[in-house]
């Protein structure tokens, strides 16, 4: 899943339990501030990337966040 892709892969462990924490489900896409705050999630079976309006809606988070 992560050999040879540059973006971070989130493991979860017994003492943080952080997908329960944030509630996280299967193809949860999540977004962090510049400093690694978590800022949102978007579930990527819910709203599909590939169709345009969704796609620049997603761009607009990642553009937020980095914003914020």
């Amino acid at each position: 899943m992560i050999e040879g892709n540059t973006l971070p892969w989130l493991q979860d462990n017994d003492s943080e339990k952080i997908w329960d924490k944030w509630e996280v489900e299967l193809r949860d896409f999540i977004i962090f501030d510049p400093s690694s705050n978590y800022y949102t999630k978007v579930n990527l079976t819910e709203v599909d990337p590939s169709i345009e309006h969704n796609y620049n809606n997603l761009k607009n988070l990642l553009i937020d966040a980095l914003e914020d």
